[in-house]
């Protein structure tokens, strides 16, 4: 168990809604998880689980028709949700990043390189421009950029896929942050460079000391990253608990699916597995579990009720009135030859 003392961020009953002209979607409804100094964790789901929306809450950079309603971002104690937009910029890039998805449109692009770098220097730490230039250039090449002093120079468009990223985290990381927010930053990026990606940003983060929140839909990126998962459905986290519990015991009917859905490396695949049905309308979500009529375990109290998220193990936490099921179910298959890694 984690040290109080050590916990960087602390989500508590967040819930953040759109209010759209046909409705009210409750994009994230009650959520709650933590993030300790050095670790990384893992936010994982489909598209419109609400992901990303979680992110754009803990950095305040929601727009209308979305609005935070309730719960409360505790970052080194303090609420977030409490602070005014000059507080929050003070915040923003120095002590929290964020890298986005999609480097390109992320990216000023009539803006070179290193302008978007030495902005943040200039701004947090009032640093003069020739030793931000510089500081800009140790950073390009910490991430694998070749020829820096050049590359500072350059715009977005003239850069390869693989190296706008590379560019982005010097940005996210120039700073300093106690706390990177990754949105599904591989996306993107072929395989090669993808394992290169996330190479480099473990051993950034080992050297920075920084804490990261990894978004992202893809199980093998996160077995190869965190340290702990939060797995989202439907607005709410389902299962809660470190990697490897996540990935040899799941016991909700929702992460055995994602992981049933993992291609075997070790036997032959006449079919790929899915999760039957499709993600609900944010606007028309189900009575009770969210997850009940995609789900193969469902009962009658699935449909009427909705499970809590209750600790059912130390550290593992779960939302499902079928959990004994589940389990039984995990301990036939083996998920570690559908992993690159042990966990």
């Amino acid at each position: 168990m984690q040290n109080d003392k050590n916990k960087i961020l602390q989500v508590k009953d967040l819930k953040t809604y759109f209010f759209t002209e046909n409705g009210i979607v409750k994009a994230v409804d009650g959520v709650n998880f933590e993030v300790y100094q050095g670790e990384t964790l893992g936010l994982v789901g489909e598209s419109g689980c609400g992901k990303s929306i979680t992110a754009f809450s803990i950095m305040r950079l929601l727009d209308y028709p979305g609005k935070t309603v309730g719960g409360q971002i505790l970052f080194k104690s303090e609420d977030l949700l409490v602070k005014n937009e000059k507080q929050m910029r003070q915040i923003r890039g120095k002590d929290i990043s964020m890298i986005f998805q999609e480097p390109m449109t992320s990216l000023n692009p009539v803006l070179t390189i290193g302008f978007q770098i030495t902005e943040a220097l200039e701004v947090h730490f009032k640093m003069e421009k020739t030793k931000a230039r510089k500081r800009a250039i140790e950073l390009l090449e910490r991430v694998g950029i070749p020829i820096p002093e050049q590359r500072i120079y350059e715009y977005p468009h003239q850069l390869s896929g693989g190296m706008r990223q590379r560019a982005m985290i010097a940005m996210a990381l120039s700073c300093d942050p106690v706390l990177l927010i990754a949105d599904e930053p591989t996306t993107s990026l072929d395989v090669t460079i993808q394992a290169q990606i996330l190479e480099l940003m473990k051993l950034l983060l080992e050297q920075f000391s920084s804490s990261m929140i990894m978004i992202t839909h893809d199980l093998g990126v996160i077995a190869e990253i965190a340290d702990r998962i939060a797995v989202m459905y439907a607005g709410k986290i389902v299962e809660y608990a470190d990697t490897r519990s996540i990935f040899y015991s799941p016991l909700h009917p929702y992460t055995f699916g994602l992981l049933t859905s993992i291609p075997r490396l070790d036997m032959d695949i006449e079919k790929l597995e899915s999760i039957p049905g499709i993600v609900p309308d944010p606007l028309h979500f189900p009575e009770g579990c969210k997850f009940h009529p995609r789900c193969v375990f469902a009962t009658e109290k699935c449909r009427k009720e909705e499970p809590p998220l209750a600790e059912i193990k130390k550290n593992h936490s779960v939302r499902c009135w079928h959990i004994e099921k589940v389990e039984q179910e995990a301990k036939k298959i083996s998920f570690t030859g559908r992993l690159t890694t042990d966990g």
